[in-house]
């Protein structure tokens, strides 16, 4: 996993997995989530799993602004629906796609 800020979008990309979330990824996530983010872009994410899940709502609680969600895996959508916390990626996640998430497609 890593991630990187620009332009106050938190872009997150590699595998984010409870394999590859650790040490100084970990770390790096958590120094660069706790500033004002606008935006958390996960176009770049090739795998992810609860991790993933996760480390989004770490983002939230970290930030009171509630920021936007981007590119959201299929796979942590399919996670938000089995832990029934999809009303709340919902409530973020602003593309297109938060239709599908609500329809349950």
């Amino acid at each position: 996993m890593n991630s990187d800020i620009r332009d106050g979008i938190l872009h997150l990309d590699g595998e984010i997995t409870v394999k590859t979330v650790h040490g100084s990824a970990y770390r790096r996530f958590v120094q660069l989530s706790g500033g004002d983010i606008k935006a958390v872009d996960l176009s770049a994410v090739s795998r992810a799993d609860s991790a993933c899940l996760s480390l989004l709502f770490s983002v939230l609680r970290r930030n009171g602004s509630r920021p936007e969600l981007r590119h959201m895996p299929p796979a942590v959508a399919d996670l938000a629906e089995l832990y029934e916390v999809r009303e709340w990626i919902c409530l973020l996640y602003t593309s297109d796609a938060a239709d599908d998430l609500t329809r349950g497609d």
